[in-house]
């Protein structure tokens, strides 16, 4: 599937765009209205139908322009035909590739061109007495054009030959004689401005012919994966959005467009401009078309064509030069209008990177889609970064089983040659590249660590992106051990401060996914000085699967962003999300591909001092996950610490407080204490815990929650139930404001559900922090296996950290009492206030359509744990402030 392959896209394209109906054989260039005779000039537009000619020429002659495209495309059919029946000739099947059937019809099309000229030659002429134009044989450039000679726009008149280019391919088709010479005076067509690139019919036909020959020689239809149906709704979208109008402007040649690079080296990081302008002064778009030839990466701004380059490691080390390739494409108006079709829209620009590199359709199209160029961008890194010189760059490191890793490498700002840094290593969250943003900033940007003193590392995890492998969701016998091939890399390389042979001073950061790496790496490393991972997970299992309900809304999020990146996974995880999904159920084997991925018992192993950072809203990975981990390692004696702020897999619907600068200037103390500074006995100047409530104020303790002095008397209250009916959706919690599918995991006030009212006790405000406990009495029949628990606050109609607590029953007409920890939360109950308990039938963050039935719940107990005087909880005052973050 060559250039043959994106030509038979773009003429889809023009014909949806209404473009195909606007290229007229006769006197219309794409779409360029025929101008009438200038007042008083007997000259009058041939393509009128009540337009009269001035003398009658040959019948053919007097064709509308639409019978003569569609003369052009069967005489081109024909042709094709004629061939594959023809003895000796090119025969199309299966195994013929497209270029030669295409070459085939060429050969045809060249005879009917020097017909062509012969007849132009012979009869050339126009109404104002000047000698017609030649039109020389077309003469294919180096890229594929074809060029017209003889039109320009000092040319304002189209002979009327060209305009008899279908008729001669029909005659040289059918074996006729030449036509009839054409009269010395013809009807001139005026035309507002003829584009000097426009291609003569012989491209047109071409195209379609290409096309169609696709087609015929079994091209496999099984392939969405190539061409993408969101191309096709595109083409069907514009087609019903744009009038004739709107597709058929004036034609208006753009101008060229110049460039010149600009390349240059500054704090290590290599970058530049492609210094391209365009004539016309219309805004440019840049996109990379040809990847750096040694394996580099660049990360190029697509709107004013800046970027930042890595070369690849050897060209470092060998001093060499490294080349990439930008197209530079003029956006017109009618590129931005179709830019605002909805939903499609978002497409188009990738459509028109294909349209600007196929040959002769990329000229054909330019008055509509602008013009564009390829520029050559040569990276002498050599001359820019001579030996010694601290320089980011990328490699891939080959792991145990010779799986290659994609690394990127930046060093500290302002590291000169010799001098050597701590490293960060800032792991990437699930479907998502190594971080090439040398400027990022955020608690785990590579711009906040280099500005800090710390060389960055980022890469790839196995089976995404540039790496290779199969991706197994944080397994420490995989992901763990490509972890650990990249510390040995950075410790053999320039600028890397060591603690011994082969161990680098090292920290780990990231979040999600690049969370759950840390856990697994310092389990099974112990080089690893230090790590803050963020929104991370104790158990996948617990996680994805709790109380036995399965996360559909999230695991299908998880797998659609997996498959959409291009990850290369674990085949067993697409069993599991698809039983999940349809019954709601993980089998065993399914349920230890989870529990292999990610610390679980790992967390035993861990002994580098640990910054737990977790999200008040997280859906996938609650606050009990966090929780659990802190408990192992505080009862191990490893230093840890936790900081919850107002975020994660969630979204944050109340006021954030100060979360991000809280985060940030607690991973940044965390790591210049126990990386930086390692072994001075430098105190963190933290609290233990710290954490933003529904309000977003900031509180902080010295004890963690899972403490037995944390916790003060409980919050209770009681009820007794009612009836509910059990079906899928209706009157259920769920979907959150924002909408489908990412609200599908947070939960909402349901209004089928049996509600207990909390109030909060006389006094000062109650701290609720940790993990509710619900007693429920029921009986019932049907299929469901689950009802759901939340708590609301009556003050704002939300639910307490959008969580949704899934409550394992049994309906088999018999009555059963069961007691369950519901999802942690923080939450401030302030005196007059109160909340609701719910107990509903179904939520969308664990949708299945299994779920049928009814239930009569006949009690209701729940206790809420609040933060007792222990636990020394004060607001992070003014005199804190400087150590807490705000």
């Amino acid at each position: 599937m060559g250039a043959g392959k994106y030509v038979g896209r773009v003429g889809g394209l023009a014909v949806a765009l209404g473009v195909g109906s606007a290229v007229v054989l006769g006197g219309q260039v794409l779409g360029a209205p025929v101008a009438s005779a200038s007042p008083g000039s007997s000259d009058a537009s041939s393509e009128s139908p009540s337009a009269p000619a001035t003398k009658k020429g040959p019948a053919k002659d007097r064709q509308s322009a639409r019978s003569l495209r569609q003369t052009a495309v069967r005489a081109a059919i024909r042709d094709r035909a004629a061939q594959l029946g023809e003895p000796g000739r090119h025969r199309m099947s299966s195994t013929t590739p497209k270029s030669d059937v295409v070459q085939s019809i060429t050969g045809r099309l060249t005879q009917a061109q020097t017909k062509i000229e012969a007849g132009l030659n012979r009869h050339g002429g126009s109404d104002t007495g000047q000698d017609a134009p030649a039109v020389g044989k077309p003469k294919a450039t180096g890229q594929g054009e074809v060029p017209v000679r003889g039109v320009s726009s000092a040319e304002p008149t189209l002979p009327r030959p060209l305009r008899d280019h279908a008729s001669a391919i029909e005659t040289v088709d059918t074996g006729a004689a030449d036509p009839a010479p054409a009269t010395a005076a013809t009807a001139a067509v005026k035309v507002e401005t003829v584009p000097a690139a426009v291609t003569p019919v012989r491209s047109l036909i071409e195209t379609v012919v290409d096309d169609i020959a696709g087609t015929l020689a079994g091209n496999s239809p099984t392939a969405p994966s190539t061409d993408s149906p969101a191309e096709w709704v595109l083409l069907a979208a514009a087609r019903r959005e744009f009038s004739t109008a709107a597709v058929a402007p004036s034609i208006t040649a753009t101008g060229g467009i110049t460039a010149a690079p600009t390349v240059g080296i500054t704090d290590g990081i290599i970058h530049g401009a492609t210094g391209a302008t365009s004539a016309s002064g219309l805004p440019l778009t840049y996109t990379v078309i040809g990847d750096p030839s040694a394996g580099g990466k660049v990360r190029l701004n697509s709107a004013n064509g800046t970027f930042t380059f890595l070369p690849y490691a050897t060209v470092v080390d060998s001093g060499g030069t490294e080349k990439f390739t930008v197209l530079v494409a003029e956006t017109t108006a009618f590129d931005a209008a179709l830019q605002q079709i909805p939903i499609v829209g978002s497409f188009v620009p990738q459509v028109l990177v294909i349209v600007h590199q196929v040959p002769i359709v990329n000229d054909l199209l330019a008055p509509l889609i602008g013009r564009s160029e390829t520029v050559d961008i040569n990276v002498d890194v050599g001359a820019l970064a001579p030996a010694g010189t601290p320089v980011a760059y990328t490699v891939k490191v080959t792991s145990f089983d010779g799986t290659p890793i994609s690394m990127n490498y930046f060093p500290a700002s302002g590291l000169q040659a010799g001098d050597e840094a701590p490293t960060i290593f800032s792991g990437a969250g699930l479907s998502s590249a190594g971080d090439t943003n040398p400027y990022s900033g955020g608690a785990s940007g590579v711009g906040t660590f280099r500005n800090a003193g710390y060389n960055v590392v980022t890469w790839d995890s196995r089976g995404e992106h540039d790496s290779g492998g199969i991706l197994q969701l944080d397994n420490p016998f995989f992901e763990g051990r490509d972890v650990s091939a990249l510390i040995d890399y950075v410790a053999t390389r320039p600028g890397t401060q060591l603690d011994a042979a082969n161990d680098p001073r090292m920290g780990m950061v990231g979040p999600s996914y690049g969370g759950g790496i840390q856990w697994v790496a310092a389990g099974t490393d112990n080089r690893i000085d230090a790590i803050v991972p963020t929104i991370s997970w104790n158990s996948l299992n617990s996680s994805l699967y709790p109380n036995g309900a399965f996360k559909t809304s999230y695991a299908a999020l998880l797998l659609l962003s997996l498959v959409t990146s291009g990850a290369n996974i674990n085949s067993q995880l697409y069993s599991g999300i698809l039983t999940g999904g349809l019954l709601g159920i993980l089998t065993p084997e399914q349920q230890a591909l989870l529990a292999g991925s990610g610390p679980t018992a790992l967390v035993n192993k861990v002994t580098a001092p640990t910054l737990i950072i977790q999200g008040t809203v997280d859906v996938l990975f609650p606050l009990q996950q966090a929780m659990d981990n802190a408990q192992i390692l505080d009862a191990n004696g490893v230093p840890v610490k936790m900081v919850w702020f107002c975020g994660g897999h969630g979204n944050c619907e109340t006021p954030p407080g100060d979360s991000t600068e809280m985060v940030e200037t607690a991973t940044m103390s965390w790591l210049d204490t126990y990386v930086k500074h390692k072994g001075e006995a430098l105190d963190d100047d933290l609290p233990k815990f710290q954490w933003i409530d529904q309000n977003g104020d900031h509180y902080t303790s010295d004890l963690l929650p899972t403490d037995p002095n944390f916790t003060g008397t409980p919050v209770t209250a009681s009820g007794s139930g009612g009836l509910l009916g059990i079906v899928p959706i209706l009157g259920g919690s769920g979907p959150g404001a924002a909408g489908i599918p990412f609200g599908l995991g947070d939960g909402t006030k349901a209004a089928n559900a049996v509600n207990l009212k909390v109030t909060a006790p006389s006094g000062s405000a109650t701290q609720i922090v940790g993990a509710p406990e619900l007693t429920m009495t029921y009986s019932g029949i049907g299929t469901s296996r689950h009802v759901y628990a939340q708590i609301v606050d009556d003050q704002t109609g939300q639910v307490i950290g959008n969580v949704v607590t899934p409550i394992p029953v049994t309906l088999d007409g018999k009555e059963h009492t069961v007691t369950i920890p519901m999802e942690a939360v923080a939450y401030t109950l302030e005196p007059g206030h109160t909340a609701t308990v719910q107990i509903t039938t179904s939520a969308t963050p664990f949708l299945n359509f299994t779920q049928f039935g009814v239930i009569d719940i006949s009690g209701v107990e729940v206790s809420l744990p609040t933060a007792g005087p222990g636990a020394g909880v004060q607001p992070a005052t003014a005199a804190r402030e400087d150590l807490v973050s705000v």
